[in-house]
């Protein structure tokens, strides 16, 4: 029993190197014509990064297709850019659940982080203390952990960009819908047979700004052990409110 419920962390630490492979497999049936001399894990290193290093001025621009980049949630907790109420809740059917939420600032941070008993821990910091301002920050980034669940999504079928993106908690968005039944047969056996199993899914929405940032991700992914039975459920909610 035990060794079961560690089943779906060990999984996910894999998922970005199996992506990788994959991504590399699948080249060819996608039609990529241009071989690239990186190695998979690079390229996939790169696509995530990319809308980081993409300057499009934090709005959502027509042509743009930044998918979504967790990264830059971590840089806007990091360095505020403005004032803006952050949250992030996972629920998982194990009973490790996460909740995270405060107002954050550029010179301060206030809310709390959920304790494994179930009650509050006080997050505050000041900017001008940085030791403090670091341990704040390590108790408001649990959406890291949403890496591995982005990563089997990010960038391929299962995302369709939306035309009804607009505001979305003060910021301008693109709306992708989130619906692993998109997979073509080839692309469930390679990715979603190992990161999800047989008949696991993943399905949501993500409103991201320009550069890929979600300003409303809401995500239930489903994972099933090898004979089809269900193995976790997890829903995800993250938001960032501009004040």
């Amino acid at each position: 029993m035990g060794r079961q419920k560690r089943y779906p962390a060990i999984k996910r630490v894999f998922e970005v190197i199996v992506a990788a492979a994959i991504g590399v497999a699948l080249a060819p049936a996608l039609g990529c014509s241009k071989p690239s001399s990186k190695s998979g894990a690079e390229t996939i290193i790169e696509r995530s990064s990319s809308a980081k290093t993409e300057n499009h001025s934090g709005s959502a621009q027509s042509g743009a297709d930044p998918g979504i980049n967790l990264n830059c949630v971590y840089d806007r907790l990091k360095d505020p850019p403005e004032a803006f109420h952050y949250v992030y809740k996972k629920s998982a059917s194990d009973g490790v659940n996460v909740d995270q939420e405060a107002d954050v600032a550029p010179q301060l941070i206030d809310g709390f982080r959920l304790k494994p008993d179930g009650s509050q821990q006080p997050v505050h910091a000041a900017h001008s203390d940085e030791q403090n301002w670091q341990s704040a920050l390590a108790g408001l980034t649990g959406i890291s952990g949403m890496s591995g669940t982005v990563s089997t999504i990010n960038h391929n079928s299962a995302m369709q960009r939306e035309p009804d993106g607009g505001q979305v908690n003060g910021y301008p968005t693109i709306h992708y819908s989130i619906d692993t039944a998109r997979w073509d047969e080839a692309t469930r056996q390679m990715l979603g047979g190992f990161t999800l199993g047989p008949g696991g899914s993943e399905k949501g929405d993500a409103w991201v700004m320009g550069d890929g940032c979600p300003v409303r991700l809401i995500l239930d992914d489903e994972m099933h052990n090898k004979n089809g039975s269900l193995l976790e459920k997890v829903h995800y909610e993250e938001e960032m409110v501009k004040q």
